[in-house]
């Protein structure tokens, strides 16, 4: 449980980070340093919700698989909805976009698909928060 406390202690940090950084458009397009440092920090951030979700799968004495499987196993013990569940597998998927930069990265919908799904991780957050408490 100590691992998953300091996870989501990382994960506050990265998502109040995106939050005050990430507000106007304009600027994030044309400062370079700005938008790398939103692309790692929202990469981060997904990588330590996967992190959470295979600790939990360990906690609860399930065997870890992959990162989709293991977030399936755990979502109803963890209370997710329907909505963060699908925002966060689309996290994953725009965080490996990044991370790889495959084809192009389009940094405006870049900004806007962070915009639109740190609701959902900070969602996520809470519903982690809850989870430890009730365990």
């Amino acid at each position: 449980m100590k691992r998953i406390l300091q996870k989501l202690n990382e994960l506050k940090d990265r998502i109040d980070f995106i939050e005050k950084n990430l507000k106007n458009k304009k600027e994030f397009l044309e400062n370079r340093i700005l938008k790398k440092a939103i692309y790692k920090e929202f990469q981060e951030a997904i990588e330590i919700v996967f992190d959470i979700i295979s600790l939990i799968t360990k906690e609860l004495g399930y065997f870890n698989e992959d990162d989709y499987s293991n977030l399936e196993k755990v979502k109803d013990e963890i209370n997710l909805s329907e909505r963060t569940v699908k925002i966060i597998k689309k996290a994953k998927g725009l965080r490996n976009v990044l991370v790889h930069e495959y084809d192009e990265i389009i940094d405006t919908l870049a900004f806007d698909s962070i915009k639109r799904f740190l609701p959902e991780i900070k969602e996520f957050y809470k519903k982690i928060k809850v989870w430890i408490e009730k365990y």
